[in-house]
Parts: C-alpha cells; sequence; structure tokens
C-alpha cells in the first residue's frame, strides 16, 4: 500500500490539504488519507481514537522523557467494514520502521486485522464519541514531536 510508505512525521493537521500527494504525515494524515480513498471505493469506514502508551515503542529514554511521566496519548485509526465485518486497520507506521522495532503490517490479507499503533495496551473508542481526557502541554507535545522527528529521520 502506496499510502503506507508515507514517512512518519508528526507536523500540522490540514484536514482540507490531505490528498495523494502527501509526503509526509503521522496518524491524523495517513488515516484521514486512507478513509478519504477506501470511501471512494465504497467501503464503510468509521474514526476510532486509540488511547496507547508510548513507552510500547522501541523509543529512547531520553526522548520518553521529555513527556514528564504523561506517555499515554491518543492515537487515531480507522475501522472499515469489510464484506460485513469490522476491521481495524492501522497504517501509521512506514517499512522502514520496522528494523527499529515497530509493529509495521506487511503483506495486510484485507480481511484481519493489521498490526496496530504498539503492540502493548490499547483502549479503543468510537471517534464521534470520544472526549479526550488525555491532556499534554503544548509546549512539551511540540518538544516531543520535534525530538521525535529528529530521531526518526537518523534512523531511516
Amino acid at each position: 500500500m502506496r499510502l503506507q510508505r508515507i514517512p512518519y512525521r508528526v507536523c500540522k493537521f490540514e484536514k482540507d490539504k490531505i490528498d495523494e500527494n502527501l509526503a509526509y504525515g503521522d496518524c491524523r494524515h495517513k488515516s484521514e488519507l486512507l478513509s478519504k480513498f477506501l470511501q471512494k471505493e465504497g467501503y464503510e469506514v468509521k474514526r476510532v481514537k486509540v488511547l496507547f502508551d508510548w513507552k510500547d515503542l522501541p523509543l529512547p529514554k531520553k526522548l520518553l522523557y521529555i513527556l514528564q511521566g504523561n506517555s499515554i496519548l491518543d492515537h487515531d485509526s480507522l475501522s472499515i467494514n469489510i464484506n460485513g465485518k469490522w476491521t481495524r486497520v492501522d497504517c501509521t507506521w512506514n517499512p522502514e520502521l520496522l528494523k527499529l522495532g515497530f509493529p509495521v503490517t506487511v503483506n495486510w490479507d484485507g480481511k484481519s486485522d493489521t498490526k496496530q499503533v504498539t503492540g502493548g495496551k490499547l483502549e479503543f473508542f468510537d471517534a464521534k464519541n470520544y472526549i479526550k481526557g488525555v491532556k499534554i502541554e503544548r509546549k512539551i507535545a511540540l518538544k516531543f514531536a520535534d525530538g521525535l522527528n529528529k530521531w526518526l529521520a537518523n534512523q531511516q
């Protein structure tokens, strides 16, 4: 899937600017683009919010330290109705991150759930009914995003 190959990078989310020319993006960008594509093909799609812990990913401790102990955050993903069955699909991590230990789906069968944002504990919520319970200071979030983007750029 070409969309999965789009490099992961935390950046500003502008829904109206997301199209097939997306050069990079995070879970919000990729799930939005995948949703647009699937709906165009006639699939029923639900947006999903997922609570996950950044500690469940292979990140350096100095990067996690930026979060000041608040490493549980929300994530954007999708649930797709495929032949009457709701299937969880997450295309967040690009294939290059597999060598670092990120959960990257390879050769998806189109029937079962893909690998999710982490292999750790996850909580799923319908995005329509999700009330953001996890808050992080903007300054901390921006510092973490910048550090994560730099670290990932150096790894690939």
